[in-house]
C-alpha cells in the first residue's frame, strides 16, 4: 500500500483531536496553572516556580500543541504511507513512524480521522483526502497489534507494553526525538525518527 497526500489543516481540526487526546490529563494542566497563578498572588515566589516547572515539564506537549494551533492559522502537512510505516513533515524535518507502533485510528473530529503512535506521534488526515483502501489498510495494520485491539472495541488482553506506551504518549512524550519516556528509558528516535536525507 502506497500513498501520498498534502493537504492543509485549519486550526478546528488541529485543536478538537489535541484537546479530545488529552482527555482528562489536560485538567490536571489547567489546575496547576490555576495554582501557579493562585501562588503569585498570595506572594507565594517560593511555591510558584517550583509549581510552574512541575505543569511546564509534566504538560509541555499539551501546551505546546495549544501553542501551535494559536500561532498558526493553517498547518501543511505532506503525508506518505507506505507498507511498513508512515512518513509525514513536521516543520523542516521529515520524521518516520513504524506501522505497528499504531494504538488508535479515531474519529476525534468530523473532517479529520486522528492516528495515534505509541511514542505520542498523532497524526490528523482530513477524510476526504484519505481513500477507504488507505483507512482500511491502517486499520488492518492496527488490528495486528493484539493490546490494541481494545482501541477498535474489542477489550482483549493488554499487552503491557503498549499499555506503558499509551500512558507515555498521554503525558505528552511526544516525537521530537529529544524526549526520554520514562517507562520505556528509550528515546522515540530509536524506535522511529528522522529520515535521513
Amino acid at each position: 500500500m502506497h500513498a501520498e497526500l498534502q493537504y492543509d489543516l485549519t486550526r478546528k481540526q488541529r485543536l478538537l483531536p489535541h484537546i479530545r487526546v488529552w482527555g482528562v490529563t489536560q485538567i490536571f494542566v489547567i489546575i496547576g496553572l490555576i495554582g501557579v497563578g493562585a501562588a503569585v498572588m498570595h506572594g507565594s515566589w517560593r511555591i510558584a516556580p517550583f509549581v510552574a516547572l512541575l505543569v511546564l515539564w509534566g504538560g509541555r506537549g499539551y501546551i505546546t500543541g495549544l501553542i501551535n494551533v494559536i500561532l498558526v492559522k493553517s498547518h501543511h502537512m505532506e503525508i506518505r504511507i507506505e507498507d511498513n510505516g508512515l512518513e509525514f513533515m513536521a516543520g523542516k524535518d521529515r520524521w518516520y513512524i513504524y506501522l505497528d507502533g499504531l494504538t488508535a485510528i479515531r474519529n476525534l473530529e468530523k473532517t479529520v480521522w486522528t492516528i495515534q503512535h505509541w511514542n505520542g506521534t498523532i497524526v490528523n488526515i482530513p477524510k476526504k483526502d484519505l481513500t477507504e483502501d488507505v483507512l482500511n489498510f491502517l486499520r488492518d495494520c492496527l488490528r495486528r497489534i493484539p493490546g490494541c485491539r481494545f482501541r477498535e472495541g474489542n477489550r482483549s488482553k493488554f499487552n503491557a507494553g503498549i499499555v506503558a506506551a499509551i500512558r507515555c504518549a498521554d503525558l505528552g512524550w511526544m516525537s521530537t526525538g529529544r524526549h526520554t519516556c520514562p517507562t520505556f528509558g528509550s528515546t522515540p528516535g530509536e524506535v522511529s525518527g528522522r529520515v535521513r536525507p
